[in-house]
């Protein structure tokens, strides 16, 4: 695999891509809050987020999401996605080690499409954000 992702002709159902993991740090909640422009207190104040009755601060979840996609067009090349779709399913919280799993669910010989199941998953198994995407990988002869 180089910068332009895997070939199409070389994906087969089951085969999982390359994992990319990262450990959470208040820093990244921090450098997203400002990047994005979301300060929820949440995110990055300890006091109101346990006075919500959360344990500590938590990541956001666009966060996540945009790891994951990293991670998708690291594998199917950069402009190569064609749909994401993500549902957030728990939190992750500072010092969880998020880990990227991205397996080919389907191949369509006609439109040349392939079918991917996501999940980001932390060291202690807990799945905070699960998806699917479609990519139209690039083709060794078109």
């Amino acid at each position: 695999m180089d910068e332009g992702g895997v070939f199409f002709e070389d994906l087969g159902e089951g085969e999982q891509a390359p994992a990319r993991s990262h450990r959470l740090t208040r820093t990244d909640l921090v450098r997203y809050a400002g990047a994005s422009h979301d300060f929820n207190p949440m995110h990055h104040d300890e006091v109101k987020a346990q006075a919500a009755g959360m344990r500590s601060v938590f990541a956001h979840g666009m966060f996540t999401a945009g790891f994951l996609a990293t991670a998708l067009t690291d594998f199917v090349g950069i402009g190569n996605l064609r749909g994401y779709k993500v549902r957030f399913t728990e939190q992750a919280w500072p010092d969880d080690t998020l880990t990227t799993e991205i397996t080919v669910r389907g191949k369509d010989e006609a439109t040349h499409l392939v079918e991917l199941d996501c999940r980001v998953v932390t060291e202690k198994g807990a799945v905070v954000l699960t998806g699917s995407a479609v990519a139209a990988p690039r083709r060794r002869s078109a």
